[in-house]
């Protein structure tokens, strides 16, 4: 991590972040709002998607950084992007875009606000909403912990896991696996030229070891891949 990783998720960098898109004249409500997303990524059934899965990604995003057209727009998405979480439900990141747009309403330029809209339902990872680099950039950071040193992704694997405790092995790894088959599926893992050639191979090998680890570790786990009607779990 960079040495201000520290401080990434802090309020004084979310105010500034705030603060510096807001309309003239607009109210700040940046306190209020840095501790809404605070209680939402505290919330006791996060495993995974927790404030250090933030730190984790507003750290990738530092890293690449310069090569963002919108760096603003891309970070105001990361950070609201999992902020609503309810186990079982298929529209999460949808709520977690408007709760940004209602918390932005009247206070931020249109244009910005669509944008941050856009990026956060590229997370969905159907294929939509990809339409510039910056979207890809937002694709790939949340799926950048694929590409982790193989013991950290199986900690986070098992933190999904835990996080979907209202599925049984069985559904749970049907539709986790069905996922993971479709991003294998693809001629990239990682959509961007920055995280494609840092984290590509290592995305691969971890999910070939990962699907022999529930055959060998799980009787109830299946790796085919799903129906498309199935709902799947994601990062």
């Amino acid at each position: 991590m960079s040495s201000s990783a520290e401080d990434i998720t802090g309020i004084d960098r979310f105010q500034a972040l705030w603060k510096r898109n807001l309309c003239e004249a607009a109210a700040d409500d940046s306190e209020a709002i840095y501790h809404r997303l605070l209680a939402g990524y505290q919330e006791p059934q996060r495993h995974y998607h927790t404030l250090d899965y933030i730190k984790h990604c507003l750290t990738l995003f530092e890293d690449c950084k310069a090569l963002v057209s919108e760096p603003d727009a891309l970070e105001l998405a990361i950070w609201f992007h999992d902020v609503i979480l309810v186990c079982g439900e298929r529209d999460n990141e949808a709520r977690s875009a408007q709760l940004y747009l209602e918390l932005s309403d009247g206070i931020q330029r249109e244009s910005l606000r669509q944008l941050v809209w856009r990026l956060i339902m590229a997370t969905l990872h159907n294929g939509d909403y990809l339409d510039d680099a910056d979207s890809r950039y937002m694709v790939d950071i949340d799926l950048a912990s694929f590409g982790l040193p193989w013991d950290e992704f199986l900690r986070d694997s098992m933190n999904v896991r835990i996080e979907s405790r209202h599925l049984c092995d069985a559904d749970y790894y049907l539709n986790q696996t069905g996922f993971q088959q479709s991003l294998l599926a693809r001629s990239r893992f990682y959509l961007s030229d920055f995280f494609f050639e840092r984290l590509e191979n290592q995305a691969r090998n971890n999910l070939a070891r990962y699907f022999e680890y529930l055959r060998t570790h799980s009787t109830s786990a299946a790796t085919d891949r799903p129906e498309t009607d199935r709902q799947t779990e994601d990062r």
